[in-house]
């Protein structure tokens, strides 16, 4: 057996936690222990959630240290990823630390408000010795707010509790204002009470889209009340709450931080003080196993998964036009006079997916369909009405005797591909006809004040019809079919209203998704935008500085706005490098023929010139290649004109550019060929056709493999992986020398793709090291001076 010396080892900085010991986490060690006690919570996910909200906890300030402090922060999640599980662990260390009051800041809407105050109280409170049921202050912790009561006014003698003090506010303006007054008034128990804020959802309503008053009075006394100056008001009353205390510390939780990230890091306001910009630290939470999200759907691991259904736009204009009369007399049918083809079988695949949960266990746990075609309340109730009316068709069908079957079975055909079905499709079609007679339909908005009633209610069957509500932080619970047709300008707008994202353990492959091509476009570009951003995060870690001292570089979308313009003053775009990159076509001309024939004889030609010889790694490698024969390939290949990530001519000058000052000096050519039964002859050499799967009418998502990008380096591919086996691509890219650069070929089946073509369709990526420009195509706060 081999044995390591180890000749010397940096010892860890010593941080303000290590003052804490094993008997310090009262309030965490139960609430570890109540999780740990759900059969919900595999032993890892807790390991995960006690590591990470301990890291956050060590970077906020001490709340024991003699001087004040204001703290600000960032922890970036994922969407519907147990965002709260984490923010709900660090308020139970932090108070074991020492911090007094907790306040978490939860949206915008009532429902989401008191679904936290549920969540907190089941979790932080209701585990507690000696706790009085309805009382405010017993037991250990003090609620200033409750389940359905928002923060109102109280006496400020409270604050004499012993206890840690527990508010769930909603992002309102007069809920705010009462909650800032009162603590105005209680200051005298404020000056060594240190306060946490959570801010849930903060990129929503916490943005300054304003101004700030000048710090010099000078200017003028009647700027404090000039609306034009002054910061949006929802801002303005989070950052007055924050210096009510001499001792506070903020952080922001959000899957979508883009307009988090281009805060104004110098923003601070006469009356108000500091602005959030996080500035002390910004933490990317680990992806949870079990999760199901932009990269399962609408990236390469999405190839073999059948989730995405199309709507047409002839359903689109019937669904925003007029309906048609109801029959009199029952026809069993789709009804296409009542709903589009498309919603019909989205709502018939919705009682499939019902009757194999029923099947498989699920019976009386919550099932849900997601139906989003517009923020107007009276598109919703049109919307709504017409579902109870399909839904009274078929049932009334049924009770004439006519077999519902009839029309399930076709859709189930279409559906059951890739589905592990637990009975015959005589059992599956009679359990969904169960789950049609009982499904119930929502409409969630502020006018029907409906709600999910999931713990009220258990078990129901539930199409959900809505808009903004449904839009961001709620859980939609049980979530298997989603029809959503809502546009919108924005990234993180577009990444919060989808709610499919989440874990769906037991059922991940009833997920099904209806929507536009251009919306599926949308998504399979925000797989790469997402993964920037979290590299992005990683990288300030790995660089061991603060966000106020390295900018964090958001990757454009080539159609949407990362966030509202009102929020992204700062941003400054630049567009200079691929350094470190990993470009991919991810949109292909796929309906233009002509290209696509381009595309392979040119490749034919470049295969045969480079002659890759070295099979490795499911493909040939060529080594020792010119960065003038790669250049004048991509010079040459021909790419989809809308493709903003993968510019052939920039990139083909870029490469030069880099070569002339000695970097990208040296290529190796890698052509993926994986032991599939189709082949074909690609420059005088037979190679495997790689399958990807369109998500839209151009697009297929991600396209590389991230073993690929290791292929040419020392000990391949396998010599950089994770923890958890996955591999690390962006190892593979830092571990470049940096006139080292790999171009991957990626003959793509064309019947696996629905193209009618005979050739191969030719997709390519590139691999890039760290050069000495390193910059790219980003997004970035033109106010961090990245000294």
């Amino acid at each position: 057996m081999e044995t390591v010396r180890i000749v010397g080892a940096v010892p860890p900085r010593p941080v303000w936690t290590d003052r804490l010991t094993t008997g310090s986490w009262t309030h965490w060690g139960r609430l570890d222990a109540l999780l740990r006690a759900d059969p919900k919570w595999e032993p890892q996910q807790v390991d995960s959630v006690t590591a990470e909200s301990l890291r956050v906890l060590r970077h906020l300030p001490d709340p024991q240290q003699g001087s004040p402090f204001q703290g600000r922060g960032l922890v970036v999640g994922y969407v519907q990823s147990g965002k709260t599980a984490n923010y709900t662990a660090v308020a139970a260390r932090a108070v074991d630390a020492g911090y007094r009051m907790v306040i978490v800041l939860s949206g915008i809407h009532d429902s989401l408000r008191n679904q936290t105050q549920n969540r907190l109280e089941r979790e932080l409170i209701g585990a507690q010795a000696d706790g009085l049921p309805g009382e405010k202050c017993g037991g250990e912790w003090c609620t200033l707010t409750t389940p359905t009561e928002d923060f109102t006014s109280q006496d400020e003698h409270i604050l004499q509790f012993p206890g840690p003090f527990l508010a769930v506010v909603k992002k309102n303006v007069a809920v705010l204002q009462k909650l800032d007054r009162w603590l105005e008034s209680a200051s005298s128990y404020l000056d060594d009470m240190a306060v946490l804020v959570i801010d849930d959802e903060a990129d929503q309503a916490s943005i300054n889209t304003k101004g700030n008053r000048p710090l010099d009075p000078a200017v003028g006394e009647d700027d404090d009340n000039d609306e034009n100056l002054a910061p949006s008001k929802t801002n303005a009353l989070i950052r007055s709450i924050l210096t009510r205390a001499a001792k506070a510390a903020y952080i922001a939780y959000t899957a979508t931080p883009f307009a988090n990230v281009l805060i104004n890091p110098e923003g601070v306001d006469r009356r108000v003080g500091v602005d959030l910009f996080p500035k002390d630290f910004v933490i990317q939470l680990p992806r949870p196993k079990g999760y199901t999200g932009t990269e399962e759907l609408f990236g390469v691991t999405a190839q073999g998964r059948d989730v995405l259904r199309t709507v047409s736009e002839a359903d689109v204009k019937a669904l925003r036009g007029s309906r048609k009369r109801r029959r009199t007399e029952i026809v069993l049918g789709l009804a296409s006079d009542t709903l589009p083809d498309s919603l019909a079988d989205a709502i018939i695949s919705f009682c499939l997916a019902g009757g194999v949960r029923n099947l498989r266990g699920f019976a009386g746990k919550p099932h849900t369909m997601l139906v989003h075609v517009s923020q107007r309340t009276d598109d919703q109730r049109r919307i709504a009405y017409a579902i109870r009316e399909q839904l009274d068709l078929w049932r009334e069908a049924e009770r004439q005797g006519q077999r519902i079957e009839v029309i399930f079975g076709p859709v189930w055909e279409n559906m059951k591909t890739g589905i592990d079905v637990p009975a015959n499709d005589g059992t599956v079609l009679t359990a969904a006809v169960a789950v049609l007679r009982e499904l119930v339909v929502l409409e969630l908005n502020s006018v029907t004040g409906e709600n999910l009633e999931y713990d009220e209610k258990p078990g129901r069957h539930i199409v959900a019809v809505g808009g903004n509500r449904l839009s961001r932080g709620l859980t939609l619970e049980g979530l298997t079919v989603s029809y959503f047709l809502r546009t919108a300008s924005m990234c993180d707008t577009l990444l919060q209203m989808a709610r499919w994202y989440g874990f769906r353990r037991g059922y991940e492959d009833l997920i099904r998704i209806w929507t536009t091509d251009g919306i599926a476009r949308w998504f399979s570009e925000l797989a790469l935008v997402e993964q920037s951003l979290r590299d992005s995060i990683i990288a300030l870690a790995r660089a061991g500085r603060r966000p106020d001292q390295m900018a964090i570089r958001l990757r454009a979308h080539s159609d949407l706005l990362l966030t509202a313009r009102n929020k992204s003053g700062t941003a400054q775009a630049r567009q200079d490098s691929w350094s470190g990159e990993h470009p991919q076509t991810v949109l292909l001309p796929l309906s233009d023929p002509s290209k696509l024939q381009a595309n392979f004889t040119l490749t034919d030609r470049f295969i045969a010139e480079v002659s890759p010889s070295v099979r490795r790694n499911g493909g040939l490698l060529a080594r020792d290649v010119a960065s003038e024969t790669i250049a004048a390939f991509l010079r040459n290949y021909r790419i989809n004109e809308d493709i903003v990530v993968f510019r052939n001519d920039l990139l083909a000058d870029w490469i030069m550019e880099r070569a002339a000052v000695g970097e990208l000096t040296d290529w190796s050519v890698f052509v993926a060929s994986p032991g599939s039964e189709r082949t074909i002859s690609l420059g005088g050499r037979e190679v495997g056709l790689v399958r990807r799967k369109r998500v839209s009418s151009e697009s297929i998502g991600i396209l590389t493999d991230p073993a690929h990008e290791g292929v040419d380096l020392p000990n391949g591919p396998d010599a950089y992986k994770r923890e958890s086996g996955a591999y690390d691509a962006e190892a593979m890219r830092a571990a470049r020398p940096s006139t080292q650069g790999l171009l991957i070929v990626y003959p793509l089946d064309p019947e696996y793709l629905d193209v009618p073509h005979a050739e191969p369709v030719i997709a390519l990526a590139l691999s890039l090291p760290q050069t000495s420009d390193a910059g790219t195509t980003w997004i970035v706060n033109s106010m961090v001076s990245n000294d």
